[in-house]
C-alpha cells in the first residue's frame, strides 16, 4: 500500500483495496490483506460500546501485553477529504489457520485463558446471559476479555498452537463499558487507582 512520507493514508487507496477483497469487515474494521508485507491492514470505520479513540489505542496496547504473537501495529491514518474525520490503520500479521483441523472448544479457550490469568466469566446482552461471545475477566488487573469465540480463536496451521486474532479487551474501571456489563452480572471490578489512593 502506497503510503506518504507523513504518517497519512490516503483514503480512497485503502477503500478500493478493501472493496477488491470484498469489503471485509466487522462491527469497527474495514479490513484487507497485503500479500507484501503478510499483514491483515485494518481501518476504524466505528468505535464500538460507547468508546473513544483514546479506549481504542488502549485496547490495542491491551492486545499487544497479552496477545503478543498477533499484536497490533499503528500503521498511520487516513484522513477523509470531505468530512475532515481520522481514521487510525492498524496492521496485524496474517495467521495461517488449520482449516483441516477441528474449530477451536470453548474448554480449549478457557484453558488458554487461564494461563494467561484470565477466569471465564457470563456477560449479558440485551438481558440475556450470553453463551456465544466468550468472556474473560482478570481480576487483579480488572482487565475484561470478550468475543473470544471459535473465529477469533483459531488453531495455527503447522503447530495447531492456539491464536487470539480480534478480541475485545477493555479495562473495567468505573462508568466503563467494561464495568458496567460485570456489574450487570453481579460481578464487581476491581478498584479503580484513584479511588485507592
Amino acid at each position: 500500500m502506497a503510503r506518504k512520507s507523513r504518517p497519512f493514508f490516503d483514503e480512497a487507496e485503502f477503500l478500493d483495496r478493501w472493496r477488491s477483497q470484498g469489503s471485509i469487515g466487522g462491527a469497527e474494521h474495514q479490513v484487507f490483506y497485503d500479500e507484501s508485507t503478510g499483514r491483515w491492514y485494518k481501518r476504524l470505520y466505528h468505535c464500538v460500546n460507547g468508546s473513544t479513540l483514546g479506549d481504542y489505542f488502549d485496547r490495542m496496547l491491551l492486545h499487544a501485553a497479552v496477545f503478543p504473537e498477533t499484536a497490533y501495529r499503528l500503521e498511520g491514518f487516513s484522513l477523509n477529504s470531505k468530512s475532515k474525520a481520522l481514521a487510525p490503520i492498524v496492521s496485524q500479521p496474517h495467521v495461517a489457520v488449520a482449516t483441516d483441523l477441528p474449530p477451536v472448544t470453548k474448554e480449549e479457550t478457557d484453558t488458554l485463558m487461564a494461563e494467561a490469568g484470565f477466569e471465564s466469566v457470563q456477560l449479558m446482552f440485551n438481558g440475556i446471559l450470553d453463551g456465544g461471545h466468550y468472556a474473560y475477566l482478570n481480576a487483579a488487573t480488572g482487565t475484561l476479555a470478550h468475543d473470544l469465540h471459535d473465529e477469533n480463536v483459531v488453531r495455527m496451521s503447522h503447530t495447531g498452537e492456539l491464536a487470539v486474532i480480534d478480541p475485545y479487551l477493555s479495562l473495567a474501571r468505573q462508568g466503563t463499558w467494561a464495568a458496567i456489563k460485570l456489574a450487570e452480572t453481579g460481578i464487581s471490578h476491581p478498584a479503580d487507582d484513584l479511588a485507592s489512593e
